[in-house]
């Protein structure tokens, strides 16, 4: 039988048939967003970047333009006709086509992690017809049936790149910086509504807003996808253990190259139930990191864990010495029925709505509400990806890295068992009364912010 193309494309690895090989399939990052969004100059950083990391990317065409360049294009009289669901439909297909074609070519190379990054995707098609007209593209006579869940299961991460028209630095028409764009100021705003609310479902949206510099606007889009790819394994599996070091010298060198970098991160839940919270990334030079750990470790050493729940003031230094801060709200979405339909957004926000956020839960009981501080390196080493980090408040030293690895850094010693996730409703109190039936227990990912802010506070 041939390959069912309806189906979400989310297993880890795919046959590559010549050779009787499995190879790892490619990631797919979609770039969504209105006209003037910067998704060009977005695509163009992530593919010398990642390119630059060892991943053999493809980029794949927008397909509307190979269509309305090559003839007489969209004709105005289609606009709500069937012509014009049977015009996207066409679109819809060669997607499919287009996307399949570069799956299979990046397969060419087995050995080399692909990642394939669109402008355009398959759910593109929505946004510029009505939902009425949009069941019908999925479900045309004569064409293989499709569902909205099946189109989206074909993509890993999607970026929504807020247009620039909302904040007044929209150029358009003869003239400007960008004579061929056609949409007005309130076109644009009107297609970046429209898009979010299309794309708002994915499991795995974020959400970049514009930005003055528009390098700050740039680097945020590279920090999900690098996020992406190397912290939240949704390209390959990841291991934890306790760690040490042991060759100070040798770390500190790793600690020193270009490629390594350095973050203090605060974060703070908002409910009980630690499901939204909101984040300070503060960017930090890697000796501050450095320090911080050495005295982080003196601390540990000498009193034990509880010597860094005293080191707000500490803290305090650091994030002085910050090179850049970054803010987001990340809110756990939870299925009742489904777990495995659980998913987390993020979203990136402003310095005033963070301290908004934190305002608002001034009040609350801090025994219901936690905060915590992680202080993170990031490293390569031998082509690989690493992330060492520790909490203010917890005494162990914690490796994140590949389950591909053979051998870690010389530097760098490890416990022997790799963690393993926990339990956390063994540690909430009974109830006495009546009250409602208590939530089902959490199982935490070990050494998460959230274990570290439930279990270390």
């Amino acid at each position: 039988m041939g390959e069912q193309l309806g189906e979400p494309a989310n297993d880890e690895q795919q046959l590559c048939p010549e050779h009787g090989l499995r190879s790892a399939r490619p990631f797919v990052v979609v770039l969504t967003g209105g006209p003037s969004s910067g998704k060009s100059s977005a695509l163009a950083l992530l593919r010398d970047r990642l390119s630059a990391r060892g991943f053999q990317v493809l980029t794949v065409p927008e397909n509307a333009t190979h269509f309305l360049a090559n003839s007489d294009g969209f004709q105005p009289e289609w606009a709500g006709t069937d012509h014009q669901v049977r015009m996207q439909r066409i679109f819809l297909d060669f997607q499919i086509a287009q996307e399949e074609a570069f799956k299979a070519f990046a397969n060419l190379h087995p050995t080399k992690r692909a990642v394939l990054l669109l402008d355009c995707c398959t759910i593109n098609s929505k946004v510029y017809v009505t939902d009425e007209q949009w069941a019908k593209v999925l479900h045309l006579p004569g064409h293989k049936p499709w569902t909205e869940e099946a189109l989206f299961g074909r993509y890993d991460l999607i970026v929504h790149m807020v247009t620039c028209a909302l904040e007044g630095h929209y150029e358009w028409g003869p003239g400007s910086n960008n004579p061929g764009r056609y949409h007005t100021p309130h076109q644009a705003k009107e297609q970046d509504v429209r898009c979010l609310e299309v794309f708002g479902s994915h499991h795995q949206l974020r959400v970049v807003p514009h930005y003055p510099d528009f390098k700050d606007k740039i680097e945020k889009v590279a920090e999900f996808v690098n996020d992406a790819l190397q912290i939240e394994g949704l390209t390959g599996r990841r291991r934890r253990r306790i760690c040490k070091i042991v060759e100070a010298e040798t770390f500190h060198e790793l600690v020193h190259r270009s490629t390594t970098s350095a973050a203090l991160v605060c974060s703070t839940f908002l409910d009980e139930g630690m499901r939204h919270s909101v984040r300070r990334r503060a960017m930090l030079p890697s000796q501050i990191w450095l320090d911080a750990y050495e005295q982080w470790q003196e601390q540990c050493d000498s009193t034990g864990a509880s010597a860094a729940t005293g080191s707000t003031a500490d803290a305090s230094s650091w994030l002085a010495k910050a090179v850049h801060c970054s803010y987001e709200r990340r809110d756990q979405i939870v299925c009742p029925t489904k777990r495995q339909h659980s998913y987390l957004t993020r979203r990136v926000i402003q310095e005033e709505d963070y301290c908004l956020s934190l305002g608002s839960r001034a009040g609350d009981d801090e025994r219901d509400l936690k905060s915590i501080t992680k202080l993170l390196l990031r490293f390569l080493h031998d082509g690989q990806y690493y992330e060492l980090f520790f909490f203010l408040g917890r005494k162990d030293l914690i490796l994140d890295y590949s389950t591909e690895v053979q051998e870690v850094p010389s530097c760098l010693e490890l416990g022997q068992h790799d963690l393993e996730r926990e339990d956390s409703g063994s540690t909430l109190p009974q109830r006495m009364d009546d009250g409602p039936t208590p939530k089902k227990r959490r199982i935490l990912r070990p050494h998460s912010t959230e274990e570290a802010a439930l279990f270390g506070c």
